[in-house]
């Protein structure tokens, strides 16, 4: 048998709305969620927040009195025989959950759109952006609808799907709807709807290692599924924030990841956890770890705050933005459970009433989720290393109230380093019968202060120029930004309606639609952008970001257009630029930040070929690892902390670089026809960086209208 299933990984983004006083940050990342996200390695360490669900999105499927057939992938010993209490709960998932029915196609999951992924054309090619890719076949082995590129009347802008089949022939689909609209980016919504079809498939190992065939016999010996569970198991605590820059978990805390190399990993896994009842709300945030002491010397800790300023340690994450005593772990996070079936349905389209609705449960003690707690995770059981009855036990807790069964606020105290694992159980449904289906619908929210905001209120707390109170409800807003979220994932649900080709989907007012087309050229002096004109756009924003391709919002320059064409003069040679440009209607709504963005080696202004050789420089010169950026008033390329450019050069030129002693360090043909050229690197043929000492370039024209050769001297300071 398999050891149990190490965590998969949902990416969410951090998100948020704006129900508090304080400065919230819609749209920080989407990951792969939100195809093209700000989860990368120069991001602050907090911009991408991982959820990890064990066993990856996969529920604990409970019923008593179960038949098994002559077929049993997970516990051949068990074929033909009645299980008084059966569970599947996804230890060994190569026998008991089948793949998805989309790995057909080759690439996973399929996406869908609300409108058409843009053409990007960038210095004249265009940009190949994978996580933009759409599929052509929806699933294979169940009736083959069309999955397009576009969905018409899709009630998001990004749409996912996958679908399993379970040991016990429990069929599964996953939908999740992904919002630009800003009052929703911190919002991924999400339909579970889990189905006893008329002829199962189960999972089937003879058919290939994630094999599933038709299992007639499941029915025969199964005419209806009796007390009928469903037990929910996710953990979503940062855990990590690895080399990528995103809190992700990994089973070694903190191991490779800047933060922690730099000293600060501090309150890592020391999450407060708690249950509303009356939201169906369960949610965390950070807390003060009782066994850490943090970076101040009061040792609290919550927030996770960077060192203050003067810390060495600080240095070493610059490359992540991170600024002193900034908070790196302002977040709440959590999910918000909106509807439940209280009956099964014939028709997957259709729901019953609201199990969730007080009003729809009279009997207290039916009254759901059955179950709402957090567990240990040394203390969870699972069919790895205890029997059937056992998990099925620990999932349906037989034998006590809904009081003792769930956790409320007044109980969340779980402020300490560790896993803490998430159980939610739904049930039981006395009978599920062929063809009958049960919709749970729910909405992942992370959300808190912006960057920005987690910035300053961080360097006030550091310096102690804000009091505790101020620290705490600083902190706690997040909870009124959580809270003004779950009514957007209200407001979606309530609008929902049927679609042809998704089905059932929580719908909000659509954003404009994004520039179909984006082109942006590097130009003498400046960098040149044109884009299509968008229908009902009333202006265009204009978004730049110098050195890297991702930056937080408050650190990127934004420029309002009203026609599709600018031209960025106010930009620096030699330094990279990236771009990216959305719609904006009459209303204020803005289409998808990350639809445009420009990636791979960005844009760069360049100028005209110089006409005198001795006229070549050499910037920076001398050259200083610790000069600073010039978007901070250094003298270093930003983004690109190992470059020197070369200026006024002839259009064609043989560049020779020589150390004071003699020696051929580098060779270039420059042919571009500008009057520049990047040593981006500055690496030696040895492929080593350029130790401190003096150097000399020495410049071959081979442009007829400019003879001539020239030397240049230049420092390196390391």
């Amino acid at each position: 048998m398999m050891r149990r299933y190490v965590p998969l990984l949902m990416v969410l983004g951090l998100l948020v709305s704006s129900g508090s006083a304080f400065a919230q940050n819609p749209g920080r990342n989407w990951g792969s969620t939100w195809p093209g996200g700000l989860n990368e390695g120069r991001t602050n360490p907090d911009i991408g927040y991982l959820v990890a669900q064990n066993w990856g999105l996969r529920p604990a499927i409970l019923m008593d009195n179960f038949n098994m057939p002559s077929y049993s992938p997970h516990f051949p010993e068990l074929a033909n025989t009645a299980i008084p209490k059966f569970v599947n709960d996804g230890t060994d998932d190569l026998a008991d959950i089948s793949s998805s029915f989309f790995n057909a196609v080759g690439k996973g999951s399929p996406k869908a759109f609300r409108i058409a992924p843009p053409l990007l054309i960038q210095d004249g090619a265009e940009i190949k952006r994978e996580a933009w890719t759409v599929f052509d076949t929806r699933f294979d082995g169940l009736p083959a609808d069309q999955f397009e590129a576009v969905i018409p009347g899709l009630g998001s802008d990004v749409y996912h799907e996958a679908q399993r089949v379970h040991t016990g022939g429990i069929h599964e689909r996953i939908q999740s709807w992904r919002w630009a609209n800003a009052e929703a980016q911190d919002i991924i919504f999400q339909i579970q709807t889990y189905t006893y079809p008329e002829t199962p498939r189960v999972p089937d190992v003879r058919t290939g290692e994630r094999g599933t065939d038709l299992s007639p016999e499941t029915r025969d010996k199964n005419p209806m599924l009796q007390n009928f569970y469903l037990g929910m198991h996710w953990f979503m605590q940062a855990a990590n924030r690895g080399p990528s820059g995103g809190s992700h978990i990994t089973p070694t805390f903190g191991n490779g990841s800047r933060p922690f190399e730099a000293g600060i990993e501090h309150g890592i896994l020391d999450e407060v956890n708690n249950w509303d009842d009356d939201l169906k709300l369960m949610y965390a945030y950070d807390g003060n770890a009782s066994d850490r002491t943090g970076t101040r010397p009061d040792g609290d800790d919550r927030g996770e705050p960077a060192p203050a300023s003067g810390v060495p340690k600080l240095d070493e994450i610059r490359e992540a933005l991170v600024d002193a005593g900034e908070f790196l772990e302002s977040e709440y996070k959590g999910r918000v459970f909106l509807h439940v079936d209280k009956t099964p349905v014939s028709d997957p389209n259709t729901l019953s009433d609201n199990w969730l609705d007080d009003m729809n449960e009279p009997d207290h003690e039916m009254r759901q989720p059955r179950v709402a707690r957090w567990v240990p995770d040394a203390s969870w059981i699972t069919t790895e290393s205890a029997d059937m009855g056992a998990v099925h036990d620990f999932y349906v807790q037989s034998n006590t109230t809904r009081v003792e069964r769930v956790r409320n606020v007044a109980t969340s105290v779980e402020s300490q380093q560790g896993y803490w694992e998430w159980m939610v159980t739904f049930g039981p449904w006395p009978e599920l019968n062929p063809g009958e289906s049960i919709h749970i619908v729910s909405a992942w929210i992370v959300t808190g202060p912006s960057i920005a905001a987690n910035k300053e209120m961080g360097k006030k707390w550091s310096e102690g120029s804000i009091s505790f109170d101020e620290k705490e409800a600083f902190l706690n807003s997040g909870l009124d930004s959580m809270k003004a979220a779950v009514a957007v994932a209200h407001k979606a649900w309530n609008n929902r309606e049927v679609n042809s080709v998704v089905g059932l989907q929580p719908v909000l007012p659509p954003t404009p639609e994004w520039p179909s087309r984006v082109e942006i050229t590097s130009g003498p002096d400046q960098n040149e952008l044109s884009w299509d004109a968008v229908p009902g756009a009333a202006s265009y924003r204009v978004y730049r970001m110098a050195g890297f391709e991702t930056k937080p919002l408050g650190l990127r320059d934004v420029f309002t257009v009203n026609g599709t064409s600018y031209n960025d003069d106010t930009v620096i040679r030699g330094t990279r630029y990236y771009y990216a440009v959305t719609a904006v209607d009459a209303n204020g709504l803005e289409s998808s930040y990350f639809a445009t963005r420009t990636l791979g080696d960005g844009v760069s202004p360049f100028r005209a070929p110089g006409r005198d050789i001795t006229s070549v420089r050499i910037v920076p010169n001398p050259f200083q690892i610790q000069g600073g950026d010039l978007e901070q008033g250094g003298f270093n390329f930003t983004g690109q902390s190992n470059k020197l450019l070369f200026v006024n050069l002839p259009a064609s030129a043989i560049i020779r670089i020589f150390s004071i002693t003699g020696d051929l360090i580098q060779e270039f043909e420059h042919t571009a026809g500008s009057g520049d050229l990047s040593w981006d690197l500055m690496i030696n043929d040895n492929n080593q960086f350029l130790v401190s000492g003096i150097y000399f370039a020495h410049i071959e024209s081979r442009d007829p209208q400019v003879p001539g050769t020239h030397i240049e001297k230049f420092i390196v300071v390391r």
